[in-house]
Order: structure tokens, then sequence, then C-alpha cells
């Protein structure tokens, strides 16, 4: 559509920015440029954000940024924004973060707690715009209406979704099954671990392997789950626990509701922002009351199951709506 800019998709399709970036160009049906050097001079183009995915360090980033300002028309959509649970990158991260905004005509966040970060930590000079991370529907799987089917055979699990890295929710998931009562428990519990460990982080897993069979947990660890086994995989978990410490927008959160669950998520400011947006999509916990949680979750696997009827929008169609509206509200203020 030539009302649109072209939307540049920089890194690996593997990268969950980069494959959004993608999802939200097809279903708005902005073209797309998967090298910068295909960018027609003065152009309008939209940039999905993260440091990681632009260079190599933060400073990499800024000078990748600032080249594509200076010749196109730059609006961005943030991620993994900066917060000081970053430790010693965060100073860098905003620095990067705030060369972004200030190349940029207009920004997107996919919370109000993340704009709320970006506007703590960045100083923009525009207040930016929200638009949630959609549920993206799973092939062959109802959003809402789930038969209680529990998990498809195999031992109790408790499963947590995505890259393993350290703050991911593993090592609280493995002290929560650590921590049930042997007596009351029905059965065996492993630790599922639905992902493969994050660049750099092997070690990490070896360790929680390690540590599970210390504490006498079984800890299955699937790898990278293809696309097509998603949903499968998701279902089979008895338990789906989204506990990670460092998080202002949660995609594999949404694609445990995606496959029609409803998952333990550590209690905080953006779990709580969601839990309002998608009633009855989550059930919050403390850090203190996992193992409670992961008990009572057991106890009555219906309760991590969505219940008919449950809405869980907005989903690809109103972030599309929503994109749009946006960029033409942008340029018209342009014009």
């Amino acid at each position: 559509m030539g009302d649109l800019p072209v939307t540049l998709a920089l890194g690996d399709e593997a990268h969950g920015v980069t494959r959004f970036a993608l999802e939200v160009a097809r279903w708005t049906g902005a073209p797309v440029a998967r090298r910068s050097v295909d960018l027609r001079p003065g152009s309008r183009v939209h940039l999905h954000v993260t440091d990681r995915v632009l260079g190599r360090s933060p400073e990499a980033a800024v000078l990748a940024v600032r080249e594509l300002g200076a010749g196109h028309d730059l609006t961005v959509t943030l991620h993994d924004v900066p917060q000081p649970t970053d430790g010693d990158a965060f100073l860098r991260r905003v620095e990067c973060y705030r060369a972004v905004l200030g190349a940029a005509t207009g920004w997107v966040v996919s919370s109000h707690h993340e704009r709320a970060l970006v506007a703590r930590w960045c100083h923009p000079r525009t207040s930016g715009h929200v638009v949630p991370l959609p549920v993206v529907p799973l092939s062959g799987v109802p959003l809402s209406g789930v038969p209680l089917d529990g998990a498809a055979g195999g031992p109790l699990s408790v499963g947590v979704f995505g890259f393993v890295y350290p703050g991911k929710g593993h090592a609280e998931a493995l002290a929560a099954i650590a921590a049930l009562p042997r007596a009351t428990a029905s059965g065996p519990v492993e630790l599922r671990v639905l992902g493969a460990a994050a660049a750099g982080h092997a070690a990490d897993l070896e360790a929680l392997v390690r540590r599970g069979q210390a504490l006498g947990v079984p800890v299955r660890v699937t790898g990278r789950v293809p696309e097509h086994a998603v949903a499968g995989a998701l279902r089979d978990v008895t338990v789906p626990v989204v506990a990670h410490r460092n998080v202002s927008a949660s995609g594999s959160q949404n694609s445990w509701i995606a496959a029609g669950r409803r998952p333990l998520v550590r209690d905080g400011v953006y779990a709580r922002e969601m839990a309002a947006l998608r009633p009855g999509t989550t059930s919050l916990f403390t850090d203190a009351g996992l193992a409670g949680a992961v008990a009572g979750a057991l106890a009555d696997p219906s309760s991590t199951w969505l219940s008919a009827g449950t809405s869980v929008g907005p989903g690809p169609a109103e972030v599309a709506a929503a994109y749009r509206g946006w960029w033409r509200r942008l340029a018209e203020e342009a014009a």
C-alpha cells in the first residue's frame, strides 16, 4: 500500500523482534525491505527496534539508526526498553534508545508500562503510542472454550516457554516444584523447558539441569519448538508458568493464551496491565506464592485453561488497524 511506510525488518527471522516486524507488515499490508540499502532515499520507513538486532553493541545500534534517520522519515516500535534491572548495560542502553527517539518522528511501544519506562529514562520529545502485542491464533486451536482435556499423557509438568537465560523464571519454577509436598502431589512433577538456551547462555541451561538433579526434580529440555508444534507443546503442559523478572512486554505469555491456556504469571506492573486488558486469561502470583499457586493448579488443572467465551483481544486485525491509523495521523500532521 502506497500510503504506508516501508517496514525495515533487520536481523534473523528466528529473533522475536524481527519476526514480529514481518508479521505487522503482513497484517497491515505494508511493504518490506530486509536491507537498508534497498530503501529509496527520503522514503517513509518503520523500524522495530531492539539494540541487540541493530548492532553488536548499543553504540553500534546508535550509528545504524542515526544513519537511517538522516536519510528517511523514520518511525519506530521500541522493544526490550531499558530498565534498571538491565544491570551494567542499563545506562548504555538508555543512551541508545534516546538516540533512536531523537532520530524518529514517532514511536510505538507494546504497553503503557513500557511507555512509562521510556518517559522516565529516555526523555522523548513526544508522548508515543501504545499498541498491545496481539494474541495470534494458533492453527486448529480455538481461542476460548477450550475443552478441559488436561495434559496429553506423560508426567505432570510445570512448563516455561521461550529462550533460557537468567531471570526468565526457570529457576523459580524449579524451586516451586521442589517445594511441593511430596505426600499430596499426585505424582512426580517435571520442569518442562520449552525452548533452547539463548545465545551465550548454554552454561545456564546446563546448570539448571544439574540443579534439578540435586533437588530430585526431572528437567526435560525440548529445545526450540518448531512453529507447527507450538500449540501441541503448550497444551501438553500441566501447569503453564510465566515468571520472568525483567519484563515490559511478553510474547510468550500471549502464546500460552493463544493455545487456550490460562498461565500462572508473576505479578508486576505489566502483568496487571495485561490482566486488565484481557480479564480471565492469567492467574497472578507473587514470588513467595509460586509454590502454592503451582500446587493449586495441579490440584485443579481446569484453572489453567481458558473458560468458554473469554475475550483475548486485541488480535492481529486490531493491531493492524491501530498501526495504519497511527501512520495515517502522523502523515497528516506532517503534511
